[in-house]
């Protein structure tokens, strides 16, 4: 698509042209994608004078929202929805500088410092000669100094290098690891925010193995490395970092197997088109679950990414070997060395939960065929982990694939694969029947009838009504009042 066709017209009709002025120029990454054939929704603009009263004014007249990126700096961005459902970001920024080149200058990449005036697109500004470097696939620093001015440039340089597939310019390979001391002086929302950029983008193994080639990794997690000691410490990390990136790389091509669009020649592979074919069925459903959001711009599939690595710091068997042990540490030493990471980042309260849920989950192991006890098995998962438990099949298929170089033997593979589509469709298909099923008594229930006084017992007589309920065992009122007769009766 051209970049012409990309820029809604409405927007185009409101920018002012150089002879009405402001001078407004598109820039960044918009202009990149353009150039690598990639759609856009989010567009970037230098405006040669009041950025934040053009933004508010084009917020307005599209019905968009605006809010204030960086006053200060002159930036402010505007939202507004498109009929995807989905939003155009546009951001506004002052110039920097007496001219467009000396603003492009002060950019992170050569990439990224291109612009066309929205109003001809004939001729492209690249005063850094990025759209050869483009050409030629490379990632290279604007300036000698652009990643020490701003070290999180050197988690961005990775981030784009993984998903680009482009080399690194080696003068800026340098930059970057000069740069990794001082990320202990950047606001620890900032690498939060590009740890999950690069966890959400489609190469997450690939940027987790150029964070530690570039001596970055341990920076960003040293509490994954802490709790490891003794006098093979140094080569126990290294076995652990390169297990830990192939079951991040393994998850990555099993989410991209069952996205809505998903790469046909993937398939293929008989490992992975088993998968297809057994799970094919719950595309749409992983892809809503994987998108959602645990709080803003953090989504579950980063989320179970960044379970996966952690565990395979915590457990010498990452995901657990299904028979519900880990050989690793125990959950309050989990606890205690995921919470440290958590809190350094300011993770919320929903976050920390969900990843204890994730850390602590063991996969059941189940009949091939429906039965009572595979949905007690499966309910009693679910009731541990709860929508974590999701993420967590993958988790354990990708290192059960990692653990066999990719070629288990057909029969284990298969077995796995059945066990996760028991797990999945009781949560997506057959929730109401086993994971949220309505009990047949309440608490208030039990009390009144039974003349009982509130306390842990009825918890207990609750969960053991439930639990016979999920197995078929229990199907009316009168048998459940039955049961807690038994129960009571028999000094339960």
């Amino acid at each position: 698509m051209t970049l012409q066709k990309s820029l809604p017209p409405a927007l185009l009709e409101l920018l002012p042209s150089p002879v009405e002025g402001p001078q407004v120029w598109l820039v960044g990454g918009a202009v990149r994608d353009h150039f690598l054939h990639r759609q856009s929704f989010d567009l970037d603009f230098v405006v040669a004078g009041d950025a934040l009263r053009l933004a508010r004014r084009i917020a307005d007249a599209l019905g968009g929202k605006y809010y204030d990126l960086d006053p200060e700096r002159g930036a402010g961005r505007v939202l507004v929805p498109r009929s995807t459902g989905e939003e155009w970001v546009f951001d506004f920024t002052r110039m920097r500088g007496s001219s467009l080149q000396e603003d492009l200058g002060y950019r992170d990449f050569s990439i990224n410092a291109l612009a066309f005036d929205p109003h001809n697109l004939d001729i492209l500004i690249d005063p850094t000669d990025g759209l050869n470097d483009l050409k030629d696939s490379l990632l290279r620093a604007c300036k000698s100094d652009a990643i020490q001015s701003d070290p999180v440039r050197a988690l961005r340089a990775v981030r784009i290098a993984s998903e680009l597939e482009f080399r690194i310019e080696p003068n800026t390979i340098q930059q970057i690891k000069e740069a990794g001391p001082l990320l202990a002086h950047i606001s620890v929302e900032r690498l939060r925010d590009e740890i999950f950029r690069m966890l959400d983008n489609h190469k997450p193994a690939r940027s987790l193995r150029l964070l530690d080639h570039l001596g970055l990794f341990d920076m960003l997690f040293y509490e994954f490395c802490d709790h490891i000691g003794g006098e093979s410490r140094i080569e126990d990390m290294r076995d652990i970092a390169q297990q830990a990136f192939a079951v991040i790389s393994r998850l990555s091509e099993l989410f991209q197997v069952l996205a809505p669009m998903h790469d046909p020649e993937a398939v293929a592979d008989s490992t992975l088109g088993l998968v297809a074919i057994r799970l094919g069925r719950f595309r749409e459903e992983m892809s809503d679950y994987l998108d959602e959001e645990l709080s803003s711009g953090r989504t579950i599939k980063a989320w179970v990414l960044l379970g996966s690595l952690f565990s395979s710091y915590v457990n010498r068997d990452p995901c657990g070997d299904g028979d519900g042990s880990h050989d690793g540490l125990d959950r309050g030493s989990k606890t205690f060395v995921a919470s440290a990471w958590l809190d350094r980042y300011h993770m919320s309260r929903k976050e920390k939960n969900w990843l204890d849920r994730f850390l602590i989950g063991h996969i059941p192991q189940l009949s091939e065929e429906t039965s009572g006890d595979n949905d007690l098995q499966i309910y009693r998962y679910y009731q541990q982990t709860k929508d974590a438990g999701v993420g967590l099949v993958f988790c354990d298929l990708a290192n059960f694939l990692a653990g066999t170089d990719g070629s288990p033997s057909e029969e284990q593979w298969e077995s796995r694969v059945i066990i996760a589509r028991q797990l999945l469709e009781a949560y997506f298909d057959r929730r109401d029947e086993i994971i949220d099923l309505e009990p047949l008594l309440a608490g208030e229930e039990i009390i009144s009838e039974f003349k009982l006084k509130p306390g842990p017992m009825i918890g207990k007589f609750l969960q053991h009504l439930v639990e016979l309920q999920v197995t078929g065992k229990l199907k009316t009122r009168d048998q459940a009042l039955a049961s807690v007769r038994e129960m009571l009766a028999g000094g339960s």
